[in-house]
């Protein structure tokens, strides 16, 4: 029997109605933390008070020089910049008066994206940058990530609700780029949505969940209108979707419901999928268990020194690290709790101009 995890979080990182989701018997189920849609987004129904940072946006100069992840703090309203590549951790700069900003993507050019999932809007940032080149607002609501076309510049946002009376979710694309005219594409066999992603051809995938709470896998292929829902990969919990430079990598966030996060690397044949390998991400900040929950790992690649996932443990606050992509267990390194998002759902690395 599972028992209640989640005193040790406190009434300032969860709600009240995630607290008493925590305890029981079996794997939380969607829908008992109410109306709160992010407590809904993850097994362990975290959504964090809200302590709003209302100092000016900042960033180091010469910060652009440097690879730098951008991290949402889901609390704070905030994003925090920190240095890539400095094993010592420091923050860089910080980006302010966001509302509850949730997950976060890259494009080709360095460009960083980021979901605010309280008023529907879509930030993009220049590398470096701390003051957003362009913005949108998202037809559907509760947007919850995002992924670039690497051959149109098409922005896709995957949202985790919906008008009407069904309140399901969609994809909302806009074309070559936020300031493009928005198209909506849903299916009846998605309701809740996660982080999608392209792969190099155009075709878009993503997680969510059908009306029943079961877990889908589906595909928008380049140039079409409908969804094709994929077979072959259980998942538990969904996630993220990342293209890692050479595989899809897919993120199941309670792995056989062990509130541990697995990425699955995976090809697409048709409607089937086949899981070519797959890396458990572990941590050890909670006692006796291995317990490791990320909505949105980044993968930053998954050769040489780029292969490392960036992700944010839910389980323990402050616990922003970098884990091995292919070998997985334990975490690297981690950002110092004193500087790291207290809550952050996702993450984007984004290299300088020179390394593109």
């Amino acid at each position: 029997m599972r028992f209640c995890r989640f005193a040790r979080y406190g009434a300032g990182v969860v709600t009240a109605g995630a607290l008493l989701a925590g305890c029981g018997s079996g794997p939380p189920q969607a829908g008992v933390a109410g109306t709160n849609a992010i407590a809904l987004t993850n097994p362990l129904h975290v959504a964090p008070a809200r302590h709003p940072d209302r100092s000016r946006s900042w960033i180091l100069p010469g910060a652009a020089k440097q690879w730098l992840i951008y991290a949402p703090d889901n609390s704070a309203g905030a994003i925090d910049i920190y240095n890539y590549r400095v094993k010592r951790s420091k923050r860089y700069g910080r980006i302010t008066g966001l509302s509850t900003p949730y997950g976060a993507c890259v494009d080709g050019a360095g460009d960083v994206y980021v979901v605010d999932s309280s008023t529907s809007e879509v930030y993009e940032y220049a590398h470096g940058g701390i003051a957003p080149i362009a913005t949108a607002t998202t037809n559907y609501s509760v947007p919850l990530g995002c992924s670039v076309d690497p051959t149109s510049g098409n922005v896709a946002v995957s949202t985790f609700n919906g008008p009407g009376s069904s309140g399901a979710g969609g994809v909302d694309i806009f074309a070559g780029g936020l300031s493009g005219s928005q198209t909506v594409y849903t299916n009846a066999n998605l309701y809740h949505l996660y982080p999608p992603a392209y792969d190099p051809q155009g075709n878009l995938f993503v997680q969510g969940t059908d009306y029943s709470g079961a877990s889908v896998f589906a595909e928008l292929p380049a140039g079409k209108a409908q969804f094709t829902v994929l077979t072959g990969l259980t998942i538990a919990f969904p996630g993220s979707v990342q293209w890692d430079g050479s595989y899809l990598a897919v993120t199941d966030q309670d792995y056989n419901y062990g509130y541990t996060t697995m990425i699955y690397r995976v090809t697409v044949s048709g409607s089937q999928v086949t899981v070519v390998r797959s890396t458990q991400l572990t941590d050890n900040c909670y006692p006796y268990r291995n317990w490791m929950v990320a909505v949105q790992p980044f993968i930053s690649g998954s050769t040489g020194k780029q292969n490392a996932v960036v992700a944010h443990n839910l389980n323990c606050p402050g616990r922003e690290g970098f884990w091995n992509y292919t070998a997985g267990g334990l975490a690297k390194r981690l950002i110092r709790s004193a500087i790291a998002p207290a809550v952050s759902y996702g993450e984007a690395v984004s290299p300088p101009s020179s390394d593109r």
